[in-house]
């Protein structure tokens, strides 16, 4: 192996620094987009959370109010349908599978 100029290393230095300075000054600046959750959440419900799904006179309801509320109030009845349903589905082939919650 060869050995490497300090030139280009001192070089190769400053332009990753740059790179970094750029990035940090666009976040700051507000030039990225805003992300709250990972794509593939956002995909699954819609889009990110802080998308306005409604407003009412001056509030909005954005989608993480829209599923908060959902969530409190439909919790327990979809935690014991997804139940039943995964126990039907095991009970085909006769057996009776254990059901172990959480909540």
């Amino acid at each position: 192996m060869g050995t490497v100029n300090s030139k280009y290393l001192w070089m190769l230095i400053f332009i990753l620094l740059l790179t970094n300075f750029m990035t940090g000054a666009y976040a700051f600046m507000g030039e990225l987009p805003k992300v709250d959750s990972p794509k593939i959440v956002q995909d699954s419900i819609g889009g990110p959370l802080e998308d306005v799904v409604a407003t009412v006179g001056d509030e909005e309801i954005t989608r993480a109010d829209l599923y908060q509320a959902m969530r409190k109030g439909h919790e327990k009845e979809t935690l014991d349908r997804l139940i039943r349903e995964a126990v039907e589905k095991q009970s085909e082939n006769g057996s009776k599978p254990t059901v172990k919650r959480f909540d």
